[in-house]
């Protein structure tokens, strides 16, 4: 979350009293009708009606910055399972920590027919290429790239087994009582009690899942960020040894 996210949230978890909100629009109106007074030509009733309206609709609009928003999000759970089920392509970061470190930060990318590409910090890079049925592992400090054979072609849920509990989930999702800003998204908090562990995932109204967290009770901790259809690179899935680098053996 960066720093106006956070500003906005702290804001908007604050309900002002309905007295402040009224003695602010009483003192906003007493102002404008001083400065009404002292104008040379007095402007017309209907003139002075116009700005104590727009004074009023000003007023209201500042305390609707401070209202909380609502707990109970509009979008159904089910509207977050189809953008995991449906996506045409899908882009995640992966933070690993264990005891509040970081000790892993990985980036993947997905397409629906079952090409990923996952680099592993700025050291590993696996290619499955479902189209030509081919793994490329590229080992970039020591310039090795490893070809091999996939036996069986990718699917969503090779790349994603670990969202197929979401996508499969059918039990109750917990809603969390307060709304996030999240790259300048409201997003509402979901809690999931899944066969792999906790979860807790934060989608946008219409059903966008932004972040999600597992184990955050453990010692070990992952968070994702996802991007979902943003147009990726046919070359992000190329198998084709880069320029560059030697070829490396499997051990297969």
């Amino acid at each position: 979350m960066n720093s106006l996210d956070r500003i906005l949230e702290l804001v908007a978890a604050h309900e002002p009293e309905p007295a402040l909100v009224s003695g602010a629009q009483d003192k906003l109106e007493a102002l404008v009708a001083r400065r009404l007074a002292k104008l040379p030509v007095r402007p017309a009733r209907a003139a002075r009606g116009w700005l104590t309206a727009a004074a009023t609709a000003a007023v209201v609009a500042v305390a609707m910055l401070w209202l909380p928003f609502g707990s109970a999000p509009a979008v159904a759970f089910e509207k977050i399972q189809e953008h995991f089920r449906d996506f045409r392509t899908l882009r995640f970061e992966v933070e690993q920590r264990m005891n509040g470190r970081l000790v892993m930060k990985s980036r993947v990318s997905v397409t629906h027919d079952g090409n990923v590409r996952t680099d592993v910090g700025d050291d590993i890079t696996v290619i499955v290429n479902s189209t030509k049925r081919q793994v490329l592992t590229l080992m970039h400090s020591a310039r090795v790239a490893i070809p091999s054979p996939l036996d069986e072609p990718a699917t969503k849920d090779d790349a994603l087994r670990w969202l197929k509990d979401i996508r499969d989930f059918q039990g109750e999702a917990k809603v969390l009582p307060r709304a996030r800003l999240i790259c300048g998204h409201w997003a509402h908090g979901w809690e999931l009690a899944t066969a792999g562990g906790p979860m807790v995932l934060w989608a946008t109204d219409e059903g966008l899942p932004l972040e999600m967290t597992m184990g955050s009770s453990t010692p070990i901790e992952l968070s994702f960020n996802f991007e979902f259809d943003m147009p990726l690179d046919a070359q992000l899935f190329s198998t084709e040894i880069p320029a560059g680098y030697s070829r490396g053996e499997s051990e297969d």
